[in-house]
């Protein structure tokens, strides 16, 4: 069995409100992840912010899983009440995440986890007080996205790790990586942006309308 923790806990300190509940094209921001997973996925765990989860409505067979003070301590939560042996975590904040995305990233074979990502097309600058310190060579860098896959076991083991450790990182890759296990890529796409700041709430609703005319070209 796969499992699928959908991440809509946060406070949206950057956004300056819970951009989860904001509405997107005529709906709620994380209902666009959950409608994309429902039907294919068995285990399916929406983790909401405690004061929220009595008031939000969720389809038949999805579970309700209150989230914790930040992001790792959500996904934790998440992982505490899954049942299957593989599990896929994904930010609710990234709306457009296509469908096929979720399924393709499961495949984990030789494994113990799989990201979505995309090569970097900018020049990257390491920068310190303002000034320029090198230009970091971009060949090999890739930007990290969600969904992402793991070894439910062995992501469990990880989170225990850090939380012993008092370590947290920026996504669950990010653990695997620290505690030596293997982390595979799957390539993702440009149209699966993240919802931080308001203004990129625009962008998401240019690019779904975009996509209700069956076409991707440039905006």
């Amino acid at each position: 069995m796969i499992s699928v923790i959908l991440l809509s806990a946060g406070e949206g300190r950057r956004f300056g409100r819970k951009k989860q509940f904001v509405e997107l094209a005529g709906k709620p921001i994380y209902l666009h992840s959950l409608e994309k997973v429902i039907g294919r996925f068995e285990d399916i765990l929406l983790v909401l912010p405690e004061e929220d989860i009595e008031r939000v409505k969720v389809p038949s067979g999805v579970q309700k899983v209150k989230g914790g003070k930040e992001r790792q301590d959500s996904v934790l939560e998440g992982l505490l009440h899954a049942r299957g042996e593989i599990v896929v975590i994904h930010d609710c904040a990234r709306p457009l995440a296509d469908a096929k995305l979720f399924e393709k990233v499961c495949k984990l074979n030789d494994y113990h986890g799989k990201i979505t990502a995309v090569p970097s097309r900018d020049t990257l600058k390491e920068v310190a007080g303002h000034m320029v310190i090198r230009t970091i060579d971009r060949s090999n860098v890739w930007l990290s996205q969600t969904p992402q896959a793991f070894v439910r076991k062995v992501l469990l083991e990880c989170h225990f790790k850090a939380r012993n450790e008092g370590f947290y990182a920026t996504d669950d890759a990010a653990l695997l990586e620290r505690y030596g296990f293997k982390v595979g890529v799957v390539e993702g796409s440009f149209w699966n942006i993240k919802i931080t700041y308001p203004e990129d709430l625009y962008m998401a609703e240019t690019l779904l309308e975009r996509m209700k005319r069956g076409t991707k070209e440039s905006i």
